[in-house]
């Protein structure tokens, strides 16, 4: 599979529509961003993991209820940038900058990297993990990935 234009373009409005959702509050439009089997990974912010997979219920419902929960509490904003797209199988693999500004005014800068699949719907993120930045020089490096 070779991504067009189309899929990068797809796969960046995909990942910068996660900010505008979460800075809405609409997280149960999460199912436009993430697979119902969405992992997530954002322990280098202290935020625990997902509970271990229900069968009666999708990973993606977990991180719905945990973002409601954290609701009023969590940033004011949430920004994306500089994303770097690479083919890796049947899917795509993304990394990019993620800035929050928090209510106090401070702002917290992370890495976003992603696994995302083609659905019938279009792209999703099926696997993210957030890696927080604390330490200039010192970060997530994109992948050189085959084309």
């Amino acid at each position: 599979m070779s991504l067009s234009a189309d899929d990068r373009l797809e796969i960046h409005e995909t990942i910068a529509l996660h900010g505008h959702l979460s800075d809405a509050g609409a997280y149960e439009r999460f199912d436009e961003v993430f697979t119902s089997d969405l992992v997530v990974d954002a322990s280098d912010l202290g935020r625990a993991p997902l509970p271990a997979p229900d069968p009666s219920r999708p990973r993606l419902d977990m991180y719905v209820a945990a973002s409601h929960r954290l609701g009023a509490a969590g940033p004011l904003a949430h920004h994306v940038t500089n994303i770097v797209v690479r083919e890796e199988g049947d899917g795509a693999r993304a990394w990019s900058k993620g800035l929050a500004v928090n209510q106090d005014g401070s702002v917290a800068s992370f890495t976003y990297e992603d696994q995302l699949v083609r659905t019938s719907l279009g792209w999703r993120i099926s696997r993210r993990k957030v890696s927080a930045r604390r330490q200039a020089g010192i970060g997530v490096e994109p992948l050189i990935l085959s084309e």
